[in-house]
């Protein structure tokens, strides 16, 4: 199945049906959806007895079917309540009141006419219930329950997520059954308030224009619709207005010298593609994304335990569609790319089969091999972000299918790339040559690709988890013979080849080196030349020139240095220095 939508929900009335009547068209095009390996789920707000009774093969049809507008729940488990039901004494007191109700397992239904009624007794009697329009028809449901919930529930049995499926309705009720899902589809004939929300209206009413969806190009995957209300928000521009992207389906390069912010970037993204309950694998190759753990719903493998069996990660990215940062960077280049061969079929085959991962992020993605089963299936796919410093080393097919491109500033390595990036991406465009070398460090410049708008300079937005560039690559690998910190004279009181080893040393350096070495700057000057943390080398800078200038106390100024390195790395990830 091509498509990257794995379930279908559809309401009943107005939507599969017109006037109670199931066509046996509809009826074939359903059957032929869940036999090209589609899970269908009916999402109505009838109750269940009802429904069987003018469908009596409901439960054939469907692998789910969520009744009484989301409160009630039928599948192959049995039938079970979804919230509590509606509390009996407003049932006798709309009845005193001579209003003709039908009765659930959880709601009251009655004719809309009757709300200012329905109301009132409600609210005379402190019930926490909520009133829903059906176009004519009112429902009385617990508070909090709608056709969206009752779908997350029954996708969490299927074993399917919400950002794999597509919904289908025509009246108000339907409006959370749409937000719920990845994309939301209106029929021709729906309120005009559905349609305004809809992802996509069809051009034919009811039953005829869910088959025009069936056997259409957007289930076929033949055609491409990026749902526009979940957004990945990059930053602002200057004038404070959010700079977004689809956090749907979308192809994105984020690029720019060594050292430049890329991977404070890609993370901000995950963060938010996270919240949004999309499931994400990392692949991380420098140990950059380590401080994403922190975030819900997040686990992190490998490091210095080595990473897990491929097909443990495939497991991990099953369970409920959960996101996985994948620490490589301890790996040599052999190891690495013998288990990225191994692992990346795997994963994209998950992603064809159930929609998970949405999204895969490659760092140093200029390094995925060519003319593998593992570079091929990157290629295609859903989601994807390629962070690289070396973008013109990206394969033919990874480039011809990106929707943006972010350029970040530097004069790292990399730097001289930029201006064939925006060449060989977008053509000509000189102005946007231009203002990449005006930014700044913290702006980025987004680059809409195959004229889907103009470039647009912003500032980086804030990340909620810690970010510490080259984390375990800098703490627990070695940094090559020409980067590593010799204390003395040629090393004589002791070499540091990553943070662990220097901060070791620091700590028993005797006064005369540490102040020899203050005064040259070496502290700081190495952080920005080995490390090429900018913010940090600034902090150890302040330090140093306290000794240097001030003639400040050596062992407090000893101890600033010991903590400032342990504030950039170590605040919310794994120790690293035992206390």
């Amino acid at each position: 199945m091509p498509s990257r939508f794995h379930a279908l929900a559809f309401d009943y009335d107005g939507t599969l049906t017109h006037r109670d009547t199931l066509s046996p068209e509809v009826r074939a095009g359903l059957v032929r959806a869940r036999g090209a390996g589609f899970k269908l789920l009916l999402v109505t707000g009838r109750i269940l007895a009802e429904l069987r009774e003018v469908l009596p093969d409901v439960d054939d049809l469907f692998d789910a079917i969520v009744a009484e507008n989301g409160a009630v729940l039928a599948n192959e488990d049995g039938v079970r309540l979804l919230a509590p039901p509606v509390d009996a004494e407003l049932a006798r007191a709309l009845a005193a009141r001579d209003v003709p109700l039908r009765s659930g397992r959880v709601l009251l239904a009655c004719d809309a006419r009757h709300a200012p009624t329905v109301l009132e007794e409600v609210g005379r009697l402190g019930l926490d219930e909520q009133l829903i329009r059906n176009r004519g028809a009112l429902m009385v449901l617990p508070s909090g329950v709608s056709k969206g919930t009752g779908l997350l529930d029954a996708l969490g049995d299927l074993r399917v997520s919400a950002r794999s499926t597509v919904a289908v309705g025509d009246a108000e009720n339907d409006l959370p059954l749409l937000e719920a899902a990845e994309l939301g589809v209106a029929v021709a004939d729906g309120v005009d308030s559905l349609k305004q929300r809809a992802d996509l209206v069809l051009e034919r009413p009811n039953g005829e224009g869910v088959l025009e969806l069936l056997d259409g190009p957007v289930l076929s995957g033949r055609e491409r619709v990026v749902p526009q209300r979940r957004r990945l928000t990059l930053g602002a521009t200057r004038e404070g207005n959010p700079v977004t992207l689809p956090a749907a389906e979308s192809r994105l390069l984020i690029t720019g010298p060594s050292g430049s912010g890329k991977s404070y970037l890609t993370g901000l993204l995950v963060e938010q593609l996270v919240a949004l309950r999309y499931g994400v694998l990392v692949l991380d190759r420098e140990g950059d994304h380590v401080g994403l753990a922190s975030r819900r719903g997040v686990v992190l493998a490998g490091g210095p335990s080595g990473p897990p069996p491929p097909s443990e990660v495939v497991t991990l990215l099953c369970h409920r569609f959960g996101s996985v940062v994948l620490d490589l960077s301890l790996l040599d280049d052999e190891q690495r790319v013998g288990y990225e061969r191994e692992l990346l079929p795997l994963v994209c085959d998950l992603e064809e089969r159930c929609g998970s991962p949405h999204w895969i992020v490659l760092d140093e993605a200029h390094v995925t091999f060519e003319d593998s089963p593992a570079a091929c299936a990157i290629a295609g796919g859903g989601g994807r972000v390629f962070a690289t410093y070396r973008p013109n080393e990206l394969s033919d097919a990874v480039r011809a299918g990106l929707d943006a491109a972010v350029l970040l500033p530097g004069d790292g390595p990399g730097a001289e790339d930029v201006g064939e990036v925006i060449t060989s991406l977008c053509g000509d465009l000189p102005e946007a040559g231009a203002e990449v070398t005006r930014l700044a460090h913290g702006q980025g410049l987004l680059l809409p690709l195959a004229g889907q708008g103009d470039p647009v300079v912003f500032d980086h937005g804030h990340r909620c988890s810690p970010h510490v560039r080259h984390w375990h690559k800098y703490t627990e690998a070695q940094l090559p013979e020409g980067l590593r910190f010799r204390f003395g004279v040629d090393g004589e009181r002791g070499v540091a080849g990553n943070i662990r080893e220097f901060h070791r040393v620091l700590r028993t350096l005797d006064e005369r080196a540490l102040r020899e070495h203050a005064a040259r700057s070496d502290f700081s000057r190495w952080v920005r030349e080995a490390l090429q943390e900018r913010d940090l080398a600034t902090s150890v800078a302040i330090v140093e020139a306290d000794l240097r200038v001030r003639g400040d106390d050596a062992e407090r100024v000893r101890a600033e240095l010991l903590a400032t390195i342990e504030r950039h790395y170590l605040a919310g990830l794994p120790q690293l220095v035992p206390p």
